[in-house]
Parts: structure tokens; C-alpha cells; sequence
């Protein structure tokens, strides 16, 4: 495979972590305004919880999904390696070594701690505290980062015989000679995300809140979420391995040995990295109703044994 090739796009524009992460919560939020509003109220007041100690770059719900990545700025690098899950594609059959790191801390161990912490019966009398607060923030982000293939994998052969870092070593050149990595590529969702370098700046404006809001509304309408009652909608580390199903089915193949790739790659990455959204905020907004039914059965729990 070789180090990078020639795609025919003349921008380079914001990534996952600001407009994917935005528009997979927003998703979430606007399904549970519809059917669990309880939920989301909720949610919400926790993320209002931590907004004192934030730069007000992550002050609503749909932003708040923004904060992991915002704190790796501060010299915060304890939950780096929560943002992936890098399992190996190995065509080749490398004799490769993965540290027990990589394979241990990772984003459905993220998903998981963040779950836990929020649930704990030992602080079922407070719903609110900064720990509490900081786990949902957890959640809004990673569910996020799940749904881009390449935090779902590393790809290893002869050129990268340490692995690729999830398309971070792999280069692609845009049509206006600029080289970028192709994990930046989908994270900015083929390059579909934004038209020009002021497109839904934190903190964002109200029109651009309104904006996030009614595309949001579009991508719901386009991707209902009926058409995925049969998907697993609870399990991270089923959607880890469906994320590495499609990194591996159509992520990597534009890349092989030939370094030829479909013509309409383009687009149909662009319309992958929509229906992922979707299908994240979906997620996103069933793994909050879980945690809040078990808090509210906490709390019961708490009742009778008073």
C-alpha cells in the first residue's frame, strides 16, 4: 500500500470532534425531546453542572460533546486513549504486539466507567455531582467517536508495521496539493461537514444553533430511526466491531495495493459518515434512557429501604 493518493477535493474543513460530535448529540437530544423528555432534562442539567468550569466553548448539550477533545488542549491526557478502540486489520499476518493499554483502556471501556459511575447505587442519593457531571460528558463524545471506522481500527502491513494509528500515518492529497492523513479525512466526514473554516464555531451563535438544530431534524427525517430496530442499540462493544466491520468492507479498500479507488468514493463516504451520525445520536439517546430508568430505579430502591 502506498503512503498517500490523489483525491479530488479542493477543502479542508472542521472534523468529527466539533461538527460530527455536535450533530450526533444534537440527533440525540432532538429523539429524546420527542419521545423521553424526562431524559433529556436530565442530561441536560448535567451538563449545566460542569459549565463553570469550562472556557463556554461547551455550554450547551449539542457542544458539551466537544469537551473531551477540548481538554486534551489543557495538558488533560489521562483519557486519551479513551477515545478508540484500535483493533487490528492485518491482512499480511504480521507478528504484531498490542500493548495490554490499548487493549484494555479504550472507548467501550470509556462507555462502560462513565455507565457505571452514573448508575452506582452508593450515590443514588445525588444525581448531581462533578463526577457525575464529567461521565456524561464522557458519553456525549465517545458514543461520537465509535461511529468513525477509524477509531474502531489500526491497519498494519510492511509500510506501517507499527500500525497506521487509525489512518493518522496514511496520507491523502487533496486536489490542491495539501496532504492530510486519512483519519482526518473521516473525521471530517469526507469533507462534507463544512463549506468554509467559520462554519458552527464554538461557541455557536444562535443562528447557528438553530442551524445545527434543523439539520439535525433533516438527517432524523432521512435516517428514521424505525429503519434500525434491528441494530444494537445498548452494546459498545458490538459497535465497536461494526465500525471495524466497515473499516475494513469499505474505509480501506479505496486504499490497496493499486491505490485506486471508485470515482464515487466521495460521495458515498459522505453519505456513510450521515447515516453513522444518525445511527450515533440514536444510540447516544438509548444509552441515556437506560441510565436513567436504572437512577430512577435506584432511587426507588432508596425509598423502600427508608
Amino acid at each position: 500500500m502506498k503512503a498517500f493518493l490523489l483525491i479530488t477535493i479542493s477543502y479542508v474543513v472542521q472534523c468529527w470532534w466539533d461538527v460530527g460530535h455536535m450533530m450526533t448529540a444534537q440527533i440525540a437530544k432532538n429523539y429524546l425531546k420527542d419521545n423521553r423528555p424526562d431524559v433529556l432534562a436530565w442530561a441536560d442539567s448535567l451538563v449545566q453542572d460542569l459549565n463553570p468550569l469550562t472556557d463556554g466553548k461547551s455550554n450547551t448539550f449539542a457542544e458539551a460533546a466537544v469537551w473531551m477533545d477540548d481538554i486534551k488542549e489543557t495538558g488533560t491526557s489521562f483519557m486519551n486513549d479513551w477515545h478508540y478502540t484500535d483493533r487490528p486489520i492485518n491482512p499480511d499476518g504480521l507478528l504484531i504486539k498490542l500493548e495490554d493499554q490499548n487493549r484494555n483502556i479504550n472507548s467501550i471501556y470509556a462507555i462502560n466507567q462513565a455507565v457505571s459511575v452514573l448508575t452506582n447505587t452508593k450515590t443514588a442519593k445525588n444525581r448531581h455531582t462533578m463526577f457525575k457531571a464529567q461521565m456524561l460528558r464522557v458519553l456525549l463524545h465517545v458514543i461520537g467517536d465509535l461511529h468513525q471506522p477509524l477509531h474502531d481500527t489500526t491497519f498494519w502491513n510492511s509500510s506501517y508495521p507499527n500500525g497506521d494509528q487509525g489512518g493518522n500515518f496514511m496520507k491523502v492529497q487533496l486536489e490542491n496539493g495539501t496532504l492530510v492523513n486519512l483519519h482526518s479525512f473521516w473525521d471530517a466526514g469526507a469533507f462534507a461537514f463544512s463549506p468554509n473554516n467559520s462554519f458552527l464555531v464554538r461557541p455557536l451563535s444562535q443562528n447557528d444553533l438553530e442551524y445545527l438544530n434543523n439539520w439535525s431534524l433533516d438527517v432524523i427525517n432521512k435516517y428514521q430511526f424505525t429503519k434500525y430496530n434491528n441494530m444494537d442499540m445498548t452494546n459498545p462493544t458490538v459497535w465497536t466491531y461494526v465500525g471495524y466491520r466497515q473499516a475494513v468492507q469499505f474505509v480501506y479498500p479505496m486504499i490497496a495495493q493499486s491505490n485506486s479507488y471508485n470515482k464515487d468514493y466521495v460521495q458515498q463516504a459522505q453519505q456513510f459518515c450521515e447515516e453513522n451520525l444518525a445511527i450515533g445520536g440514536y444510540r447516544l439517546a438509548q444509552k441515556l434512557i437506560d441510565i436513567f430508568d436504572q437512577i430512577l430505579l435506584n432511587e426507588a430502591r432508596l425509598k423502600l429501604e427508608d
